[in-house]
């Protein structure tokens, strides 16, 4: 089994949003950025299905990345809301464990914690940046098997 982490794209800052951050969205660039990185994923990698964070910016970058996997599956859950833990995270892989390749939207620092902590280092210092692509592999256990940040997918023609 194959477990994509992508961290959301860049959104607005909290600054500049005022309402409730659940609906805080992309901004313009954070949108351009993902539709130009995520056309090059499916070079890359197979993604059965996506699962989203309801968190606004979560579910626009999953539509992005959506556009270029025709006929994939989406689903969208409050277990990745911001503040997902990794019991939130576990249950889910668990549940989608039907898939081969599933990639999942959602927050930081939730997803470095879950990640350090599903590859068995729980002190891992990982940073995932916006966009990022952190790629886990395995079955009842897991091994980081790759790191895309948006910069190298940017160097790709």
């Amino acid at each position: 089994m194959r477990v994509l982490f992508i961290r959301h794209a860049k959104a607005l800052s909290r600054q500049e949003w005022q309402d409730d951050d659940l609906l805080r969205p992309l901004s313009n660039e954070g949108i351009q950025k993902a539709k130009d990185l995520f056309a090059k994923l499916p070079k890359i990698y197979d993604i059965d299905i996506i699962i989203s964070s309801k968190a606004i910016r979560a579910i626009q970058t999953a539509k992005i990345l959506e556009e270029n996997y025709p006929n994939i599956k989406y689903f969208e859950t409050s277990r990745l809301n911001p503040g997902a833990t990794i019991m939130d995270i576990e249950f889910l892989i668990e549940k989608f464990r039907g898939y081969s390749n599933i990639a999942l939207i959602g927050h930081e620092p939730d997803f470095s914690l879950a990640i350090s902590h599903l590859v068995g280092c729980d002190n891992l210092q990982l940073r995932v940046k916006k966009a990022s692509v952190i790629e886990l592999d395995g079955e009842e256990h897991f091994a980081l098997a790759g790191i895309i940040y948006p910069k190298m997918l940017r160097k790709l023609h």
